[in-house]
């Protein structure tokens, strides 16, 4: 029998289950992600908990395979200031490997796209453009690509170029 797979806004009570498949994306695709591993073990329980509790320009959604966290994508608007108050971030998305293939990846994005479109005009992404299954996701949910940023991240010594992407929800029909 094959769990119920739900998706809802993260809590605090969350926190722990968070961080754990949290430390384990980035242990295994840092390639994928502007955080580190290193920098993510050294933050306390009680800061991701903080974390998740973030409101609603800064908030982490979850999948859920029955009661266990099995995927994640965030939405933070960085700059609150006048000017920079009209754009978001997609951040964070990750679906463990034991589960995809389901589409939880697509109603995860989707999620925060419909909590984003309520708050934003623009959700901007950024993807490693080695990243073709990623690419493939946004670009199919209407993201299109604006730029690309090189030598974005540098991971063991590597760079990672990533394609800069986004949502304009005001050019929506």
């Amino acid at each position: 029998m094959t769990a119920l797979l739900s998706i809802r806004p993260l809590t605090a009570t969350d926190a722990a289950t968070y961080r754990a498949l949290r430390l384990q994306a980035l242990r295994d695709h840092p390639e994928a992600f502007g955080a580190s591993y290193e920098d993510e073990a050294a933050r306390s329980l009680e800061t991701t908990a903080k974390r998740l509790d973030g409101g609603p320009l800064n908030c982490i959604f979850g999948a859920f395979a029955g009661d266990y966290l099995v995927g994640t994508a965030g939405f933070v608007v960085p700059d609150r200031s006048t000017k920079f108050r009209h754009k978001g971030l997609l951040v964070g998305v990750h679906v463990a490997p034991a589960h995809r293939g389901k589409a939880l990846g697509r109603r995860l994005v989707a999620a925060v796209i419909d909590h984003a479109r309520s708050h934003v005009v623009l959700l901007q992404a950024a993807v490693g453009v080695a990243n073709a299954p990623a690419l493939r996701l946004y670009e199919s949910l209407g993201f299109r690509h604006y730029g690309r940023e090189e030598k974005a991240l540098r991971v063991d010594g590597a760079f990672v170029d990533e394609a800069l992407i986004v949502l304009d929800f005001a050019a929506e029909g």
